[in-house]
Formats: structure tokens, sequence, C-alpha cells
């Protein structure tokens, strides 16, 4: 049994399951949670993936119930028990706390291959095996089927002649997901977003679903200009066409290096900036209420209100710790990312203080707010593929401390003015949909060496850098943690015959990071990408920014990573790349573009669930059994706050109902009011016991109980057609929010037996009265009492003298039953346990 604990009895007493007697009349119940990224309520069994530490209760007729927890399988597996009888249960899964910060119940479905509720009903009687399958999501993950990739291009401030850049350049595109090869003669070119005299060099990108706009931060890369508000800059740019970018936010003191002086093309007082001034990453809040910026010359991560056209100073500055580099001055902070409810923040020790590749390391914070807490440490250390093949330098295979210095200039090239130096700069993260982190590395050495004269004084040859960037994984562990691609279970994919010829020490996930131009198998460039990446979880693809992602030499674009298998643009060249950037006026090999962002969307909200007969007319939903059953061919229509009918459906076999939700046909508005109404009228009342008219059903008690999952939403009308009811609601507020709770239960009434008159009785002569005579008396009919259709004032409390059973019994009671059992009548007690859950 997996990671299960059963509390049997009414005291509730916890006890292990191996506890538990055996009973052979019950079949084993499984109960799994998968996690869902679609949010169309039906089950994706390639890319849904086992959610772990979800809670689940198990409950019979009688009240008694067992709970268990998820295991790293999604999985409750419930053996027959003698804590539960009967055969019939209903299972509840809710979302502990901390998986409650931003998991939700996912959206359901009435389609084929539809995930359960998180309140079902099982039958496990006579040895019959059943199963529960639901989920939950985070609807941060959403995105549309058409969602656009956003990278800045990033170009030079002089062209290679001289001349003046076109002002007009992109300084912001995006594409499709579908875009592959090379533009403009195989497809057509990015879109143009804004243009370098609007926001000058940026790096940093946060979409914002939210407001439909884009962040984009000032970024310090030699032999460029900032745009016009400097090095501290934050922009936004409206994705509506509504307007040109605008100032967001600006970081006072973030860059104090200027370019130049003179001409551009030499930047020499510019080679020490790279990575230590102006802004690293970016990251907005799942809430859209923050954005987060690191501060590269302070190393301090900052906070602003997201909420606002723009923030004039951060709402809160955090120092972000050194995590034991050889000296705190080699701590060097700049990835961010939001996910599951944490901010992620990711950096290097770049051993820049010792030279020592020892010293070199990677490490991954999260912050909640208050705290960082380290959840990666990763050496880097180990061997990687050749920059450029054959070469036989000890720093082009390995990544190298962080060094601009002049005196040892020459020591870079490798060529006649062609210069490799790998320095690791932890620029992005993402993460999979089973948690694993996709870790992206971009060579800072080329955003020094560029494409431009030599930065030493009375020296302006022509020099060319050559991009050694990296894409890496690390696996999540199912207790916790991640293993480095190539060990523990995080798998090595690459080959010598499939990685670009490889040396067999070098361990890849992602083998496909190399260029391959005539498809030989040999890699003329084995480590191509160039440091941000992105994932839709939608998606099998990883996008990464890539050197020669195509069929030109020189070029930049985006690389395509198989996120299973690690394929890549190393694979069946260009099947797998897109080149937008070409050699001319560019940073060509020494890369030249930003981060990559994606157009994420508010996830649709949902609301429904249940029709049920109620046999026991007490407004619960018990486990299904003789007289609790589900009601198929109910009709429900939902009508907005002006009384227009907008949708309408009729309950499935299960007797579920659902409204909005990812390709629905009408698409709820967050926190509108609505009016649910339900014609049983027409349900269908096969499985009823006595099948009757559904004419003749009446709802059931309204909001009974104490779980407004299990209640009846209807409050029972006292006119009109009495099968016909509806219930207010208020729609989820927050995007991707759903509403399982609006049921309905239906009763069937007892005839009202007939009332027979009172005899009226033949007078006789009255004998003379008798000082020892007894008045004589008439009994009365007997009152019939009819049952009630609203719940009672003050409903009982769980106690009293029958606290064992959850009942209470009142004099009245006793009374009542004096006065059947008088009268010849049979008086039976039913009692119910009483319970508190969970509400979702």
């Amino acid at each position: 049994m997996s990671a299960l604990l059963l509390a049997g009895g009414a005291a509730g007493a916890m006890v292990p399951a191996s506890a538990a007697a055996i009973q052979d009349q019950d079949g084993t119940l499984t109960v799994q949670v998968l996690r869902d990224f679609f949010g169309t309520g039906v089950i994706n069994a390639a890319m849904d993936t086992p959610q772990q530490g979800m809670a689940v209760e198990v409950t019979d007729t009688a009240g008694h119930h067992v709970r268990g927890t998820t295991d790293a399988t999604g999985k409750v597996v419930v053996p027959p028990s003698s804590t539960l009888a009967g055969g019939q249960y209903r299972v509840d899964v809710s979302i502990p706390a901390p998986y409650d910060g931003y998991l939700r119940a996912a959206p359901a479905s009435t389609k084929d291959n539809h995930f359960d509720s998180f309140t079902s009903f099982v039958d496990v009687r006579n040895g019959k095996a059943d199963s529960v399958i639901t989920a939950v999501w985070n609807p941060a993950d959403y995105t549309l089927p058409d969602s656009k990739y956003y990278v800045p291009v990033q170009s030079p401030a002089v062209n290679a002649d001289g001349s003046a850049p076109d002002p007009n350049a992109r300084a912001l595109v995006s594409f499709g997901q579908d875009a592959r090869g090379t533009c403009p003669d195989q497809l057509a070119c990015p879109a143009v977003v804004n243009t370098q005299s609007q926001v000058g060099t940026t790096w940093g990108l946060a979409y914002d679903k939210y407001r439909k706009r884009i962040f984009q931060a000032a970024f310090a890369k030699r032999f460029t200009e900032y745009g016009p508000e400097g090095g501290g800059a934050i922009y936004t740019t409206p994705l509506d066409g509504s307007g040109t970018p605008t100032l967001f936010a600006k970081v006072t003191g973030a860059a104090l290096t200027p370019h130049g002086p003179g001409d551009m093309r030499k930047d020499q007082l510019f080679t020490d900036a790279p990575g230590k001034e102006s802004l690293g990453g970016l990251a907005l809040s799942e809430d859209g209420t923050t954005l987060y910026a690191v501060n590269l010359r302070s190393r301090r991560l900052l906070s602003f209100d997201a909420t606002g056209a723009k923030a004039a100073l951060p709402a809160k500055s955090v120092r972000i710790p050194d995590p034991g580099c050889a000296s705190a001055s080699d701590w060097r902070p700049f990835a961010l990312t939001a996910h599951d409810g944490k901010l992620y923040v990711g950096g290097v020790c770049s051993a820049e203080s010792t030279q020592q590749r020892a010293d070199l390391k990677a490490v991954v914070y999260t912050y909640d707010g208050t705290t960082f807490a380290p959840v990666l440490t990763q050496p880097l250390t180990f061997t990687r593929g050749q920059v450029l093949m054959g070469m036989t330098q000890p720093t082009a295979d390995h990544w190298n401390p962080w060094d601009t210095r002049l005196s040892n200039w020459d020591s870079r090239a490798i060529g006649v003015n062609l210069y490799v130096n790998p320095q690791p700069e932890l620029a992005t993260l993402a993460f999979t949909r089973n948690g694993s982190m996709i870790v992206g590395f971009r060579d800072r050495f080329m955003d020094v060496i560029g494409n431009g004269m030599d930065p030493r004084p009375g020296n302006d040859t022509i020099q060319a850098g050559m991009s050694g960037g990296d894409i890496n994984m690390a696996c999540a562990k199912p207790g916790g943690g991640y293993d480095w691609e190539g060990t523990g279970d995080c798998p090595n994919h690459g080959t010598f015959a499939t990685n670009g010829h490889e040396p067999g020490d070098v361990k890849e996930y992602f083998h496909g990071d190399f260029f391959d131009p005539n498809r030989s198998g040999n890699g003329l460039h084995q480590e191509t990408s160039q440091g941000s990446v992105a994932y839709i979880p939608q998606q099998q693809w990883v996008v990464s920014t890539e050197l020669d992602p195509a069929r030109d030499v020189s070029s930049n674009g985006a690389g395509f990573y198989n996120v299973e298998t690690g394929v890549g643009p190393g694979q069946d060249n260009p099947a797998h790349g897109y080149q937008f950037v070409g050699a001319t006026n560019s940073f060509g090999k020494a890369g030249g573009l930003g981060d990559v962002a994606y157009a994420a969307a508010n996830a649709p909200i949902q609301i429904g669930n249940i029709v049920w007969f109620d046999g026991d007319h007490n407004g619960i939903q018990d486990p299904y059994h003789e007289d609790e059953v589900p009601l198929a061919g109910a009709t429900v229509n939902l009508l907005d706050a002006s009384g227009k009918q907008v949708a309408g459906t009729k309950t499935d076999p299960a007797g579920e109902y659902y409204f909005g939700g990812v390709g629905a046909e009408y698409e709820l508005t967050p926190g509108a009011k609505y009016t649910v109404e339900f014609n049983v009228c027409t349900a269908d009342t096969g499985n009823v016991p006595r099948q009757p008219a559904a004419t003749e059903l009446r709802f059931t008690l309204p909001v009974a109980g104490a779980d407004r999952a299990h209640d009846s939403n209807v409050t029972p009308p006292t006119s009109g057609q009495l099968c016909k009811g509806s219930t207010q609601v208020t729609a989820p507020s927050t995007p991707g929010g759903v509403d399982h709770t609006i049921d309905a239960g239906v009763y069937l009434p007892p005839p009202t037996p007939p009332t027979t008159p009172t005899p009226t009785p033949t007078p006789t002569p009255s004998p003379s009265p008798s000082p020892s005579a007894t008045p004589s008396t008439t009994p009365s009919a007997t009152p019939t009492v009819a049952p009630s259709t609203t719940p009672p004032a003050n409903p009982p409390k769980p106690g009293g003298p029958l606290a064992s059973t959850g009942a209470e019994v009142s004099p009245l009671v006793f009374i009542l039953a004096g006065v059947l059992l008088a009268a010849g009548g049979v008086f039976l007690l039913i009692s119910r346990k009483r319970r508190t859950s969970r509400q979702h």
C-alpha cells in the first residue's frame, strides 16, 4: 500500500494500515492524483504527471473513513479493511499545505476519458477493484496553443564599416512555436515589437498576461548602447498595438561605467562591465502583482509593484546571499524565474578572485519573500564539448574563471583574431512538467569580446568571439533535490554518434546542442546554446537562443530541444532551428540575443458538478448505495446577471455537469453573478428506487452539513413545478479557478397517508349522573407530520446522549416514539455520524 494511514472507528484514531484486518468481500481501491497542464478535464497520458502529497479520504455509509497521502506515483492504494464496510464508498481528494499555495482542483469534463471529481464514488463490492483518477493544476501553467515567443535582439552601436546603424533596427521580436528554417527565404522573419532607438540593448524579459504587456530590462554589452533611460531602465511595451514602449522603473546606480569614449567599435573602457553592471533577469510573480529584477552591480533582488503603469522605486531590495564562493566578490547572481508559488534565483561563483576552475559553481536559491534557501549547488568543473571542433586549448572544452584582464588578453585567442574563453553566467531557469530544472548558461566572455576592435591602447585590430554557452538539465528527485545530467537517475542521452562526436567523458541530457551543417554527425560547434531557455508545459520542445541554429554560419536564432529525449538543432539540421539573425551588422558567433519569454494566458474559470438522488433526504452526498445514486439527464441551464440563458447542458451518467473551462462555448466572467437552473423533470430515473416519474422528484435539504462539497445548493421551490429549482452563484474571481460545489440533491417524498375522518358517535340516552361515574373521552386522530423542505433553524450538533455515534436524540423523539408505539406503529431510529471535512 502506498503512503497510506488508516483512520477507523467513531473515535477517528490513526492506526497503521497493517493493523487493519482483511475483509474478502471488498476489492482494492486505487486513487491517483495527476497534475494537469491543459485544463481540458481530459486525461493526457503522455503529458500528465503524478502529483504526490495530496490528501485522500475514503468514507463508508456509516461515516467511518480511512485517510492517506499520495506517493511519488500520485497514488494511494486502499486494500480491503475492517475499518470500512459495505463496499460502496465516497472518495474525497484535497490539497494540503504547502501545495495549496499554488495548486488548485483542475477543470473537469463530461467527455470520454475525463478526470474524476475531487468528490467521487466507488464500488468495490464482491472483490471488484475500482479506481479514481483526478487532477490538480497550477493555472499559471496555462497558455494558448498559438502562444508566441519573444526574444531581444542586440545590435552593434556602429556598423562594421563605421556607419551609423538603423535607429529602427529591431530590439525585440516575436515568432510562433512552429518556426523552423531560415528567414526570410524559407519562412517569414519575426515580427518587430520595438526598436533600438526605443529601448536600446536589453536582455531580461517578463510577460505580463494580466495587462497584456512585456517588461524589458537594460543590459551591459560591449559595443552596444543603452536605451534612452540608461543602464538601470526597465521598459514596458503594450502587446495589443495600443502604444510604444514607456519607462516602467529606473534602478539608480545600477550602471556606472560609460560606453566609449570615441569610436564605439572599440569601447575600450567597457571590458569589465558585462555581468557586473546594469540588470540581469526579470520575473513576474504568478499572480501578476510583483516584478522582480536583479541589480548586477549591487547583487540585490529588487521587487516592484507590477500592477501600475509605472513604479517609481522598488518596493523592496534585499541582498542575494553569497553561497560560499572563494570570495564574496565572486558571487554573481543573474537568473530569475517564478514557478509553483516560489521565486528561483540563480547565479555562479565566478572564481575571478582565485582563477581556479575548482572554485566555479552554480547555485540556485528559492525565495519566499523572506528567506533564500539553496536548492541546487553544482560544480562547473566537468568536461564539455569543444566550442570549435579540433581545438586543443584546455580552455575550449571547460568553463573558465571570469577574467577580462588586458594583461593576458591574447591567452584567449585560438587563431588569428578569433577568441574563445567560455565564462559561465547562469542566465535562465525553466521547469519541466515533472519539476526538473532546465539551466541555461550564457558565455559571459561574448559580451566582452563581441565583434569589434581590440580594447588595448594602440591596437585597433578587429577581433571576434565564438560563443560557448550551454543548456543543462537538473532532474527532480522524487524525495526532493536534483540530479545533474549524467548522474544519479538523470540520463546522459549523448553518444559519440548522436552528440556531434564529443569525447566520451562528456555527459549531456540535451545532446542536440551542436551545429552540423553537413549532417555528417560531426559537430563543427559542440556547444551552441547561448543560455536563454524557456519551456511551455503543453509543448514537447524547450526553446533556447542558439548559435548557427539552422543553415548559415555566423548566424543566431532559436533552437528547439525535445524535453524528453534531448534531441535538438544538431540532429536533422535545420528541422529543429530557426535562424533570424544573419552575419551582417550583428555579433555573429559572439551571440547577440537576450532572454526568451512566451505569451502566457489567463486560464478560463469553471463551475458545476453533480445532481444526485438523496434517498435519505439528509441533504448530504453520502456514499452511493441503493437509495443514493447519481441522476443522469437532468437539464441544467446557466443564466447571467440579466437573466439571459448563456449556456445549457444535461447531466451525464455520473450526474455531473460543468460550465466554462478550457474549450467551452461560453467563457465565464471571473467574479460575475450567475444563476444555475436545475430542471430534474427531465432526469432519467431508471436507477432510482421504484423508478418514479421524474416530475415526482423534489429538492432535498439545502446547505446541510459542514462541507460545501457534499451538500445541495438549491432551496426547494414552494410553487410552480417543484422539480425545477435554482441557486445563485458567484464565479471564481481568479484565473483558472474552479467551483465544483454547485450541486443539487433530490428525493422522493413519501406518499401522504389519507386522513380518516373521526366517526361521529351515535347518541344514546344518558343515564342519570352518578358520583362514581368516569367521564368518557374520545381519542383524536393521529396527527400527520409533513416532511420539512427547509433546514431546521437550529440544526442538531454532534455529541449529547449518543455521542459515540455522532447523533443526538432529544426527549421529543422518545415522546413521538411512545405515541407511535401506542398507535401500533414501528419506531426506527436512524443516526448518521456527522463529520467535518475539507472544502475546495
